[in-house]
């Protein structure tokens, strides 16, 4: 198999997964744990939120890093003007740039979530709980935005408008 088509594929199945799965969260995740009794919350996020937290950074790894490798085998990154003065390049760059963006968000600031996550008991102070589900009141939704705005980006980068 060709590996551009091989990472073409990868490219579009992790991140279509990837948004798949920041839609969970907001539809899915999100509204059940609001829904919860107050004291069942700490357990749910402790057994959830780990699972997610590591689907979202493999989708994520995998999604960029094949992103970068085709961009690469299909321009050698040799022709810079192609990537800031057409439709293809801008859309490319900026989808790619929000996409890296996101990851690094992920693995720097929501990494920091985590522990907070795996520690929760039913003894849990109701402060820790209060601000995981602060976080994830706020940042789930923004994070769900520029997963459209990419996925919009990169269709017309694809000449899909």
């Amino acid at each position: 198999m060709n590996p551009v088509v091989f990472l073409r594929w990868l490219h579009i199945l992790s991140g279509a997964a990837w948004l798949g799965e920041v839609i969970a969260i907001n539809f899915v995740f999100i509204p059940s744990l609001r829904s919860m009794p107050t004291r069942e919350r700490p357990r749910f996020i402790r057994n959830v939120f780990p699972r997610i937290f590591r689907l979202a950074s493999v989708l994520s790894l995998l999604s960029v890093s094949s992103g970068l490798t085709l961009s690469y085998l299909l321009s050698g990154w040799r022709d810079l003007a192609t990537i800031f003065t057409t439709r293809w390049g801008i859309s490319i760059l900026v989808g790619g740039g929000l996409s890296i963006a996101l990851t690094l968000f992920h693995f720097f600031v929501e990494s920091r979530l985590e522990p907070i996550a795996i520690s929760m008991d039913e003894g849990t102070d109701q402060v820790d709980v209060e601000k995981v589900m602060t976080f994830l009141r706020y940042v789930p939704r923004v994070g769900l935005l520029v997963m459209i705005s990419i996925f919009i980006l990169m269709m017309y980068a694809a000449k899909g408008a």
